[in-house]
């Protein structure tokens, strides 16, 4: 199995290695919610990165106002592309780290997460609209 592979499963599924946890019949309350909330982040994992991709494929050949993602010629290209997505993926990644520590900290990235999201989608509708 490839290593990159291994590493999005335990993302998405970090219970994976767990199958011998009590029954569910003996459940807390506690656990309940705290599951209902890391799933909640699972799924808002999705819009996060979609509005980011979106944003990203929205601004493509376009002229770039911030300075850290413009070209040489001021344009939206492969370097800001990488550098977009990357931050993306690390932000992911710290999310992960922050809910495997933390499990309370899930509802508020998910909130977090759904709001990026509705805000980086209303971005790529302008940029179409312009283009």
């Amino acid at each position: 199995m490839k290593p990159w592979l291994l590493c999005v499963a335990l993302l998405l599924f970090p219970d994976l290695g767990r199958a011998g946890d009590l029954p569910s019949t003996h459940r807390s309350i506690e656990d309940t919610a705290c599951g209902a909330a890391l799933k909640s982040w699972k799924i808002s994992l999705a819009p996060m990165v979609a509005s980011q991709t979106l944003d990203a494929a929205s601004s493509y050949g376009m002229r770039e106002l911030n300075p850290l993602l413009a070209s040489s010629n001021g344009g939206f290209e492969a370097k800001a592309l990488s550098i977009k997505l990357g931050v993306a993926a690390t932000a992911v990644g710290v999310e992960y780290l922050i809910v495997r520590k933390h499990s309370g900290a899930a509802r508020t990235l998910a909130r977090l997460n759904w709001t990026t999201g509705i805000v980086t989608t209303g971005f790529a509708v302008h940029n179409f609209a312009i283009k």
